[in-house]
């Protein structure tokens, strides 16, 4: 079997013949924001459950909070989207399953799996365009949440753990985490799952409608200059 059922009850083929099929890859905001919700960072090495979906909106709250572009804060509410089809691997999992797959004269098999499908998720949303432009500070506040993440919801110690490489450890441009979060305090913890999805998709439609009313914006003002 080379398909998975999303919890709206669709058959998502991740490979072979039928996902080739129109129709083969159904993408919702819905089945996105309900999976990634209940999908653990970390492989669930955290002190307490902490998901994708909640990363995510971690993430387009940091974009909003530097003020950065609405497009840009889309694109780290979605660059983990595909996730939602995929799971989330950590990043030495993937590294450990491409080294395997390089080393048995192949290709970077994880790379190449993830890359398809977030391809097909972004063309979905027709965001194809925002993550080419912005790739390099989707990759730098994605690193600011991760380092934000380690300090308050994982068991690393400096002292007693190997640098993290991705954010620079022991260097002069270490990655700093944000200060105005506390991942790890009771009240973060206390909060269910169900409200990181509602508050994925919330914040979806909030940036789409931002998004649709900048472009109405745009069309109005260029048929005022012709």
């Amino acid at each position: 079997m080379t398909h998975m059922t999303t919890i709206s009850g669709a058959d998502y083929h991740l490979t072979g013949p039928a996902s080739l099929a129109v129709g083969a890859r159904p993408v919702s905001i819905a089945d996105i924001a309900h999976h990634l919700s209940l999908i653990n960072r970390f492989t669930g090495a955290t002190t307490r459950p902490y998901s994708v979906a909640e990363h995510s909106v971690l993430c387009s709250e940091i974009a909003k909070r530097e003020g950065k572009p609405v497009g840009l804060q889309m694109a780290m509410l979605m660059h983990d989207a595909h996730e939602a089809y995929t799971t989330d691997l950590s990043s030495p999992a993937k590294v450990a399953v491409n080294c395997y797959s390089m080393g048995a004269g192949g290709v970077q098999a994880w790379s190449m799996f993830e890359d398809v499908h977030a391809d097909t998720v972004r063309k979905h949303f027709n965001l194809q365009t925002v993550f080419a432009g912005y790739k390099h500070e989707i990759r730098r506040i994605d690193l600011i949440a991760l380092a934000t993440e380690r300090r308050d919801v994982t068991a690393y110690k400096p002292h007693a753990n190997g640098p993290w490489a991705v954010l620079n450890d022991n260097m002069h441009d270490a990655v700093l985490p944000v200060d105005w979060v506390d991942l790890g305090s009771p009240t973060r913890e206390s909060i269910s799952w169900k409200h990181w999805r509602e508050a994925f998709i919330e914040r979806y439609f909030e940036l789409k409608a931002s998004i649709e009313s900048g472009r109405t914006v745009a069309v109005a003002a260029a048929g005022m200059v012709a």
